[in-house]
């Protein structure tokens, strides 16, 4: 786990370091103390710093038996990496059109504080997912749906392609048809073939998307 946990960072090294200014700013009542890089603002804002994950396998463990589900091994290193207040990845685009017809990827905060709660909010808030073999950790542009990993097509090495449902599909089909992977797939949009893709494409990327969400 330590060499994926120092694959995780220097994906994520690089990328923190040429972030706008911006993208480490949020409103003061989400930054803990120990997270805060500098004082509040007048408009009650206080840009952030990320700190060395102190969540450890036990936590994550706690949360997989609560939901019956087993994350890749790599996402595991990813909770164990960064405390982080928020993170949102620029999506690639190929022909003028964004990779999944998804702009950007959200990815649940990991403060010091909120730990692994915003992640298990996601998972609980999209669980009939669950049953058809997808496990949230993400959120496509502005809360258009739920990232996922797809554990029915796990790779070897315990990864698995990364897909997303625009929440409009969810709503339409309803909570029982939604456990129901046959009738998923129709709506299933593919965005990566495994986490480890995910993080080297998306990382990689010239700019940082400047993180506005109040």
């Amino acid at each position: 786990m330590i060499k994926k946990i120092s694959w995780i960072k220097a994906q994520l090294e690089p990328y923190f370091s040429r972030a706008v200014d911006m993208a480490f700013m949020h409103v003061q009542e989400k930054v803990p103390q120990e997270m805060r890089d500098g004082e509040v603002d007048e408009e009650g804002w206080v840009k952030w710093k990320p700190l060395d994950s102190t969540i450890g396998e036990d936590e994550i463990r706690a949360v997989e038996s609560q939901y019956s589900i087993e994350f890749p091994p790599l996402f595991k290193a990813f909770l164990m990496s960064y405390h982080y207040v928020s993170l949102q990845f620029d999506n690639v685009e190929v022909d003028g059109e964004y990779i999944g017809d998804c702009q950007f990827i959200e990815m649940p905060s990991l403060s010091s504080e909120e730990r692994l709660q915003s992640l298990e909010f996601l998972i609980s808030a999209w669980e009939p997912l669950l049953s058809a073999g997808y496990v949230p950790f993400a959120e496509c542009e502005d809360s258009q749906g739920p990232v996922c990993f797809d554990t029915m097509r796990r790779q070897e090495n315990g990864d698995c392609p990364v897909v997303w449902f625009l929440h409009d599909h969810l709503h339409e089909l309803g909570e029982e048809a939604s456990r129901n992977r046959d009738h998923l797939l129709p709506y299933v949009r593919p965005l990566f073939g495994s986490f480890e893709e995910m993080m080297t494409v998306l990382c990689s990327q010239e700019a940082v998307a400047e993180d506005t969400e109040a």
